[in-house]
C-alpha cells in the first residue's frame, strides 16, 4: 500500500468528480485503516467492513480505495456528521477508528494536496482501537431474514422490521417515513 497513494488519490478523484480536502483525508484514512488491518490488496480481501461517519467526500474516497460499498454490505454509513471511519476485521470484530483531528487549514490560495501532504497521519488524525459487535443481519451476504410489513405489505429484509402492537411492521409504518406520499 505504501507506494500507491497517487493511484488511490486518482481513483478517488475520478470516482468523486473533483479533488478536495475530503477526498485527500478519505484516501489517507482508508490507507491507514487498511494498513492497520494488514490489508495490502483490498480487492482480494473480503474480510473487513468499513463504517463511515458522514455522507460527504470522505465516503467516496473510502469506497474508491477499499472497494467496500453499501450494496456489498461492506460499507456502513453511520450519520454522525464526522470526518471519520472505522475499519473492522469481520473475523475478530476488532479494528481502528480514525477521525480528523487537524489543527490547521490551508488558506484559499494554497494547493490543498501540498498543504495536507506536509503533515503525518498522526498529526492529522486521532486513532482509537475499537470493537464493533455485528449482528448477523448486518453482515455481507444474502438476506437471512425477510418479512412483509402488515400495513404497507412491502418486503423488509435483514431484521429491520419492528413488532408494534403485535404486528410486524417496517420502520416507515412503525415510526414514520422520511418521505410523504402525494
Amino acid at each position: 500500500m505504501d507506494n500507491h497513494f497517487d493511484e488511490d488519490l486518482k481513483k478517488a478523484h475520478e470516482f468523486h468528480g473533483h479533488l478536495c480536502t475530503g477526498i485527500i483525508f478519505g484516501v489517507r484514512i482508508a490507507r491507514a485503516g487498511l494498513n492497520y488491518l494488514g490489508i495490502e490488496e483490498p480487492s482480494k480481501n473480503k474480510d473487513f467492513i468499513v463504517f463511515v461517519e458522514a455522507d460527504r467526500c470522505l465516503s467516496d474516497a473510502v469506497q474508491a480505495v477499499t472497494g467496500c460499498s453499501l450494496g456489498k454490505r461492506r460499507l456502513k454509513w453511520i450519520d454522525y456528521g464526522k470526518i471519520g471511519a472505522s475499519f473492522i476485521d469481520m473475523n475478530t470484530q476488532k479494528g481502528i477508528r480514525i477521525v480528523v483531528n487537524a489543527q490547521k487549514n490551508p488558506s484559499p490560495d494554497e494547493d490543498i494536496l501540498s498543504f495536507w501532504n506536509q503533515f503525518t497521519d498522526e498529526e492529522l488524525f486521532k486513532f482509537e482501537s475499537v470493537q464493533v459487535d455485528m449482528r448477523k443481519e448486518d453482515m455481507p451476504g444474502k438476506p437471512n431474514k425477510s418479512v412483509k410489513c402488515e400495513i404497507c405489505h412491502e418486503k423488509v429484509m435483514d431484521g429491520r422490521d419492528i413488532i408494534k402492537d403485535g404486528k410486524v411492521l417496517c420502520i416507515a409504518c412503525a415510526k414514520g417515513a422520511y418521505y410523504k406520499k402525494i
